[in-house]
């Protein structure tokens, strides 16, 4: 007598190869390591698949804390359920685990042989790019060159996404001047420096020495008093972790961004002054903006930023501010791209062969460092900037990561 056909599983890879999941997956044992980070799971049985709810439910993607993930389940050709990557896709160095429950059955209502688990974690890209090999090269050298360490906030946040880790003296040096001066700091960039900088050290700036620096910088009176810089910086801090900012506070988002845009210039930039287009201060605005571009004048206004950044290049594939190539215009720029996803390589930034990243290499000192002019000494503002921005690039092209803060 012939014996009914068993309800079983095969999970495809990317690879085309078809693994058979016959047993559980041990705790600490890593399937697959993937650098896709909208990886789709394509789930084939050898019957057609009663796609239900209760098959739905059964079918689940979870994060190491085991945090269930919102994703779509499809069904294709009957036996095939796709399973999508949650919108914002996964996270480079995070372990999930994709579980195909019991009570997953067929058409005709046969469970499936056993529940499943398999466990995959999403790696670095390996992929070349431009300028690799000369990236990675020297954000090692101008790590060394910061000789300070963590002093300042922008040294702090180069060194922490460089995987470099911050030591405990940061953070309680700032509590300590926090309970000094009675939580009151002179200006409002000062707070919004802070949080970033706390952030990048594993800190949590709503709680430093009792006081709540993302209220300080939402609820703040003065913030006018430093112009366009402080609104993209206060705009930067909020979300740099995504803070909740109450309908009552004094700058909420909404108000953040359209000030920022008031502020535009005539052509179509942004500068201290708000005369004339500067790249320093057109590539900080870019940053902040950049979460907002699915609004229809922000994405204008970005848009337009960005082709006055390509008007401005200059020929050697440097920027200028007040006339005078430095390597913090460019780095500025660089940011202001990647923030946007945009890659500071691709052809609308060369200038006679040469890229923004060859026009910044130009800027580096004998000890790996980098002057803030051509031929000048190892700068730190310059060195933290450069760092920051080459990791930008570095995250771009290898994490599809676009925001540096």
């Amino acid at each position: 007598m012939l014996r009914n056909k068993k309800f079983y599983i095969n999970l495809s890879l990317t690879t085309g190869i078809l693994l058979s999941l016959c047993s559980y997956a041990r705790a600490a044992e890593v399937n697959k390591d993937i650098e896709d980070i909208h990886k789709i799971w394509n789930i084939k049985f050898n019957q057609d698949v009663n796609f239900d709810d209760e098959t739905k439910r059964e079918i689940t993607i979870k994060d190491s804390h085991e945090n269930i993930l919102e994703t779509e389940i499809n069904l294709k050709n009957g036996k095939t359920i796709i399973v999508s990557s949650p919108k914002e896709g996964y996270k480079v160095g995070e372990t999930y685990t994709l579980n195909i429950g019991g009570k997953v059955h067929s058409k005709d209502l046969k469970p499936i042989k056993a529940p499943k688990s398999y466990i995959f974690r999403i790696k670095e890209k390996t992929a070349d790019y431009k300028h690799k090999e000369e990236v990675n090269t020297t954000i090692s050298t101008a790590i060394n060159a910061l000789r300070n360490g963590a002093e300042t906030e922008w040294e702090v946040i180069a060194l922490a996404k460089a995987g470099k880790t911050i030591p405990d003296t940061y953070v309680k040096r700032i509590e300590a001047d926090f309970k000094k001066s009675n939580g009151v700091l002179d200006q409002p960039t000062d707070y919004e420096r802070i949080v970033l900088g706390l952030l990048a050290a594993k800190a949590d700036p709503t709680n430093i020495g009792g006081y709540n620096l993302i209220e300080k910088i939402y609820n703040n009176e003065d913030l006018e008093s430093q112009g366009i810089n402080a609104y993209i910086y206060g705009l930067i801090a909020l979300d740099s972790k995504e803070y909740s900012v109450p309908d009552s506070a004094v700058w909420t988002r909404e108000k953040l961004i359209n000030v920022i845009l008031d502020e535009r210039t005539k052509d179509k930039g942004w500068d201290f002054a708000g005369i004339k287009a500067d790249p320093d201060m057109t590539g900080m605005a870019l940053i902040a903006l950049a979460p907002y571009k699915d609004i229809p004048k922000v994405k204008k206004a970005i848009d337009e930023g960005v082709e006055k950044l390509i008007s401005l290049q200059k020929e050697s594939g440097a920027f200028a501010s007040y006339n005078v190539e430095n390597t913090e215009s460019i780095s500025q720029v660089i940011m202001g791209l990647c923030a946007n996803g945009i890659d500071p390589t691709d052809s609308r930034f060369i200038k006679n062969g040469k890229t923004m990243i060859d026009a910044l290499m130009t800027f580096k000192t004998a000890d790996g460092g980098f002057s803030h002019l051509k031929n000048g000494r190892n700068d730190v503002k310059a060195t933290e900037q450069a760092l920051l921005a080459l990791q930008a690039y570095k995250n771009l092209k290898e994490k599809n990561s676009v925001s540096i803060y």
